[in-house]
């Protein structure tokens, strides 16, 4: 494997190119990338938080996922990691507040819930006719918005609603346990006109309705730093999952799949960090035995003895 054959990259001057090719622009103006970085086991977990650090400084959510714990070779489990490591609450407010902000409306209590009966007596003007105007901008920026799947629509809708009720009830939780992939009972997700439950089929729409929210919500962006360390480990641990070749497999197609749908990811930046053994560890396990990851990947051109420092893949040193 050529890229192993070639000096590492520093990790720092690594990380400043992250910094300065994806997360200072492209990410935040809508571009999706996901990105691979080969370490010394050692090294992973130091990355792993200045990539947080980083996305962070940017304006981004920042969600760590380990392979050891979240069976990534499962879409839905990949987007239930994610969900579960999100502030809903803040974002669901952060979302509230720009829309009321969009219509000249300037939220009182910045970050902080308010029944619309106390905003409306805060503005000025008549419960019924706030209430209709906000009735009015859901609508037209979240319940019409194409890009965001049905069920995730009605989700949010709910979400943002019961923001707005001095007794928000149970339906809050209840959104918020469908999204991390909880059980909740069917005859409560119908009243909330949420029909399926989350499942391989739908998990990436519902991703690529997430990517939109987090903008919608203010949000530079999603990043997500996946600790794919387990995928290439065959030895039993306690406490961690264990995968089989064709659940290593499973889970190339998966990161194929979020290269391939990056177009409908707005805002996510995907960093998988592995280590030698994902390129010259088990061949049953290995990165190339996933001919279709590996293509997508495995970095062609070279400038000459060194790594090329964006390409999809690279090899990196302390």
């Amino acid at each position: 494997m050529d890229v192993l054959s070639t000096p590492p990259l520093p990790l720092a001057e690594w990380l400043s190119i992250v910094e300065r090719e994806y997360l200072s622009e492209f990410v935040p103006a809508g571009g999706a990338a996901v990105k691979f970085a080969i370490l010394d086991d050692a090294a992973i977990g130091a990355a792993a938080d200045r990539l947080v650090r980083l996305g962070q400084t940017h304006g981004m959510l920042t969600v760590t996922v380990e392979a050891s714990q979240t069976r990534v070779h499962l879409m839905q489990e990949l987007f239930f990691a994610v969900t579960r490591e999100l502030p809903w609450d803040r974002l669901v407010q952060r979302y509230l507040e720009k829309l009321f902000a969009a219509h000249d409306y300037i939220w009182p209590r910045p970050g902080q819930a308010m029944a619309l009966a106390d905003l409306a007596a805060v503005f000025a003007v008549a419960p019924n006719i706030l209430s209709r105007h906000v009735d009015q901008w859901l609508t037209r920026d979240l319940w019409e918005d194409p890009r965001l799947v049905q069920d995730f629509r009605a989700a949010l809708l709910a979400l943002c609603l019961s923001r707005l009720e001095s007794d928000p009830g149970e339906t809050a939780g209840a959104v918020a346990q469908w999204l991390r992939g909880e059980k909740v009972p069917a005859a409560l997700l119908r009243v909330i006109d949420i029909s399926v439950r989350l499942s391989r089929t739908n998990a990436r729409a519902m991703l690529s309705s997430l990517c939109h929210f987090v903008r919608k919500a203010g949000a530079a962006g999603l990043l997500v730093v996946l600790d794919a360390r387990r995928l290439a480990s065959a030895e039993a641990v306690e406490g961690m999952f264990r995968y089989s070749p064709a659940a290593v497999m499973d889970a190339y197609e998966v990161l194929r799949e979020l290269i391939d749908d990056a177009e409908h990811l707005p805002g996510l930046l995907m960093v998988v960090l592995a280590d030698a053994e994902l390129a010259t560890g088990d061949p049953r396990r290995a990165l190339a035995q996933y001919a279709a990851l590996q293509m997508r990947v495995w970095p062609d051109v070279r400038p000459g003895d060194r790594q090329n420092p964006v390409a999809p893949l690279v090899w990196l040193g302390s």
